[in-house]
């Protein structure tokens, strides 16, 4: 990031377009160019660090009104409350890490 940062000064450069994947979803990139004067093409660095939260985006997503998978954000992860809630979402259910992961952490429960 810093590299990235230090060349923009060096040439120049008023933006950066962090491209697709692995900067552009990095809110911190975003706030260094930022706080750097470099504009960066891209979502509000709060955004970025709101969607990069499962939990997080869905509420946002349910406060618009936005359509969304049924599913289980509560604090309370023991394993009474999760199977309640699956049954009441209904079989089968997918179990997936609230942070990061690429869908490599999702797991699919058949049944109770």
């Amino acid at each position: 990031m810093d590299k990235i940062i230090e060349i923009c000064k060096e040439s120049g450069a008023e933006a950066v377009h962090p491209g697709y994947g692995f900067m552009s979803e990095n809110a911190e990139f975003a706030k260094k160019c930022t706080e750097s004067g470099i504009v960066f093409i891209g979502p509000p660095v709060q955004a970025i660090y709101d969607m990069g939260s499962k939990s997080a985006s869905k509420h946002i997503m349910e406060n618009a009104n936005v359509p969304i998978v049924p599913g289980y954000h509560g604090t309370d992860q023991s394993l009474d409350t999760l199977m309640k809630e699956a049954d009441k979402i209904g079989y089968p259910v997918m179990i997936k890490a609230v942070l990061g992961g690429g869908g490599k952490g999702i797991r699919i429960v058949e049944n109770r």
